[in-house]
């Protein structure tokens, strides 16, 4: 404990110091943690994404060799 004016304003300092520092870690965890779980939303939507695309492409594969297999030659590709 200081006795003097001076001790006290140096351990209020070093109060307010120790506290802000822990506001920050808290802020920069909370952070780190919001870019986590946007980052891990938009690898799930992007998997939506090829999942579809996917889909998309083999349909029209199928297309494409069903109207080869009836012989509808209509020169579309």
């Amino acid at each position: 404990m200081a006795d003097t004016i001076r001790g006290k304003l140096t351990e209020a300092g070093n109060a307010i110091s120790e506290g802000a520092q822990k506001v920050g870690n808290r802020v920069a965890e909370k952070a780190e943690e919001a870019k986590d779980w946007a980052k891990e939303k938009m690898h799930k939507a992007q998997n939506r994404t090829d999942q579809a695309a996917q889909r998309g492409e083999n349909a029209a594969e199928e297309a494409r060799q069903d109207a080869k297999a009836k012989g509808d030659n209509c020169g579309c590709s």
